[in-house]
């Protein structure tokens, strides 16, 4: 059975009124659902802040990511530049953006889904 590995590594820099952090994931592909979770603290209304989670595929066998989706609204979205299937040793980014609308808490998810189970990052934010 595959299991998975995540490491953490955060650095926040912000900037004018866009702010990014950074995120790794190890991974091999994980069998059911791993959930994780993802603060974006406190951004200015109609700011931007992102996140990119680095997606390193580990193991014997490539990646399959079969799908990668987002709930919450309008004030969360995810790009990526991974492809379908992720080659042993390579890395791939999965971009993330917070973008509150008002002054209020906000949540959402992100989901990757691989072929033998999904990773969801459960997002939060506050707009200020």
């Amino acid at each position: 059975m595959k299991s998975m590995f995540v490491g953490l590594l955060l650095s926040l820099l912000p900037l004018a009124s866009l702010a990014q952090a950074h995120a790794e994931f190890e991974m091999i592909e994980p069998a059911g659902d791993q959930y994780y979770n993802y603060n974006f603290g406190s951004t200015f209304v109609n700011s931007r802040k992102y996140v990119d989670f680095t997606v390193t595929s580990v193991g014997d066998e490539p990646l399959e990511l079969k799908k990668l989706a987002i709930a919450g609204g309008f004030v969360f979205d995810a790009q990526t530049n991974c492809p379908d299937s992720l080659p042993v040793g390579q890395k791939c980014t999965v971009r993330t953006f917070f973008w509150p609308r008002e002054k209020k808490l906000y949540s959402g998810r992100l989901y990757m889904v691989f072929a033998h189970g999904r990773s969801i990052v459960n997002l939060a934010g506050r707009g200020i």
